[in-house]
């Protein structure tokens, strides 16, 4: 029986939905739940520390991320966003356990290290959709984790305000958990095993690091770098959202004002998502990525001299919706450049590429946010931003002199 591509498409949609709400019912409350729960309230500590967790968050997500890829395509996609799912599901909850930040760090090392359902879930869709349609297929995967995090977001205001961090923590991994389920009885995959290669008489030879770069074109080496700087310019401020929203508004219903917004720039990304996912098909995803990346540019600085809750709103906003297409932009674009059989481990690459964006936002922000305080994060995120730009023409100059290489 042959397997509906749209059929896997919108079961994968569903339990990514789920996944994303249940992670984002918690995860932007953190830097709050960090000052009432272990009692830091100094501003530039706080940041410090919440630079800390993301910082060895994203290490562990970013050294494990390529394993997990190479393994999708070894022992099959569906299998490693069970793995996924069912991990996150088990150990999210834990967090809320933790009697200092030392263990809450080691924790999230752990967790991060068995995550990852994004990835997984963009490989099986990839691998059983027709090439013609990954845009489409990839921009729905993008409106499914935006329409999670902004349902996540909302429950979870409402959640950790009436309710406390523990039911945040709870919900999180049950959703997770409901997620795998989804996944494991209803998502197909035809997936053929390949056999090993015949073992020869002389010594196998082990490509080294000239071989592993000489397997892609220039291209593709080009795109992998843009995922970095994606990684590190749409990443650099999301952590300290909620201590901006405290510096504007103050301590009074910090973790529900903060959930407000952050629903409003999840509906941003929902919006990019099915617009950009349905145009990445019919014209360029570069040509589309420059009036992206200058928009984002925009909103991201808007966000940094923000001197209400409804400006800090609608910037966030105009922000996630611009820099919410670029993702799947690349992605397809990624997807052409991979032959199917090497897109898992590739996907794997971009996806631990664009975390060590992330590692170094983590890394870098944390001394931003000590020395220069929370406003100056924004700035430098945006500032970020603007280096996509002449790397993104660099790739287009490079592809319409040389043609590019399937692998």
């Amino acid at each position: 029986m042959a397997i509906s591509w749209k059929r896997n498409l919108y079961l994968v949609w569903i339990s990514q939905l789920l996944a994303m709400a249940g992670f984002s019912a918690i995860t932007p409350f953190i830097p709050v739940f960090i000052r009432d729960h272990f009692g830091i309230y100094d501003e530039k500590v706080r940041g410090a520390w919440v630079s800390a967790l993301t910082f060895f968050g994203m290490f562990s997500f970013c050294v494990s991320a390529p394993l997990w890829g190479m393994l999708a395509d070894r022992f099959g996609r569906k299998m490693m966003l069970l793995r996924s799912y069912y991990v996150t599901a088990l150990l999210f909850p834990l967090l809320y356990f933790a009697p200092n930040m030392i263990v809450l760090i080691m924790l999230r090392f752990c967790v991060s290290a068995f995550s990852g359902t994004v990835t997984a879930a963009q490989t099986l869709v990839v691998t059983t959709t027709p090439e013609e349609n990954h845009g489409f297929a990839l921009g729905m995967l993008s409106t499914a984790v935006w329409s999670g995090n902004m349902f996540g977001f909302m429950a979870g205001a409402m959640i950790v305000n009436y309710c406390g961090y523990f039911w945040g923590f709870a919900i999180c991994g049950i959703m997770y958990l409901l997620g795998g389920l989804l996944v494991q009885f209803f998502v197909k995959e035809d997936f053929v095993r390949q056999p090993k290669p015949l073992i020869t008489a002389g010594p196998v030879k082990k490509p080294g690091l000239r071989g592993v770069i000489h397997a892609y074109s220039l291209s593709v080496w080009l795109m992998l770098l843009l995922f970095v700087l994606m990684g590190l310019s749409r990443r650099y401020d999301e952590p300290y959202l909620a201590i901006l929203v405290e510096a504007i508004h103050g301590t009074v219903d910090t973790s529900y004002y903060t959930g407000i917004i952050s629903a409003g720039a999840a509906l941003g990304g929902v919006i990019s998502g099915v617009v950009l996912g349905r145009l990445c098909d019919r014209y360029s995803p570069l040509k589309l990525a420059y009036p992206l990346i200058g928009l984002s540019f925009l909103f991201m600085l808007w966000q940094a001299f923000s001197q209400n809750l409804l400006s800090l709103g609608v910037a966030r906003f105009g922000c996630f919706m611009a820099a919410g297409g670029l993702e799947p932009a690349f992605q397809a674009l990624l997807a052409q450049m991979a032959p199917p059989e090497k897109r898992g481990t590739l996907f794997g690459i971009a996806s631990s590429l664009r975390m060590t964006g992330i590692l170094l936002a983590a890394l870098s922000g944390g001394f931003v946010i000590y020395f220069l305080g929370t406003r100056a994060i924004f700035v430098a995120a945006a500032l970020l931003m603007l280096t996509l730009l002449p790397l993104l023409y660099w790739s287009t100059k490079y592809r319409r002199q040389t043609p590019a290489k399937a692998s």
